[in-house]
């Protein structure tokens, strides 16, 4: 059996998650967001942790998603200075991924990941046009438009402001 890790990383707090393709979370830890150098020190703890998890329950993990304010460059993975996040300027969070865990690693925007998440396993399923906002350290939006993902020519659509 297989399965993801999700990772978000939060303004205050942050979240990982074991889950499987169906979108049913098997495990999940919080924990506080600090430093990028503390907290990417401590995801890699949480995610050793879930795939040792996982290993013992004869699981193998995929691949991991992180999400996570903008601005960032999606397409190189790097979080660039979001204002909800002091000190995180141009950290290559996927490279760190990748070279530390050994699994591919993709970055996405947090209102985009959850729009994504929401059209496919929860209240959008069916629908070809939906958003899904976001309220927390900060204001963001995802928007699926004509059945797919819609970022816009930068990336950056449905980023309303803070």
């Amino acid at each position: 059996m297989t399965y993801y890790i999700g990772v978000d990383i939060g303004g205050t707090k942050c979240a990982v998650v074991r889950g499987s393709e169906e979108g049913n979370v098997t495990a999940k830890v919080r924990f506080s967001t600090t430093t990028p150098a503390q907290t990417q020190a401590t995801i890699y703890e949480t995610v050793q942790k879930l795939i040792a998890e996982g290993k013992a329950l004869g699981e193998s993990p995929v691949a991991i998603g992180v999400s996570c304010g903008s601005p960032m460059d999606s397409r190189r993975g790097r979080i660039l200075s979001p204002p909800n996040l002091i000190g995180w300027d141009d950290v290559a969070i996927t490279d760190y991924m990748t070279d530390h865990l050994g699994l591919p690693a993709y970055l996405c925007n947090d209102a985009n990941a959850c729009a994504l998440a929401e059209w496919k396993f929860g209240a959008g399923v069916g629908t070809k046009n939906m958003i899904f906002l976001t309220c927390g350290t900060g204001m963001g939006a995802g928007l699926i438009l004509d059945g797919r993902l819609y970022g816009g020519t930068n990336g950056y659509a449905g980023e309303v402001g803070h």
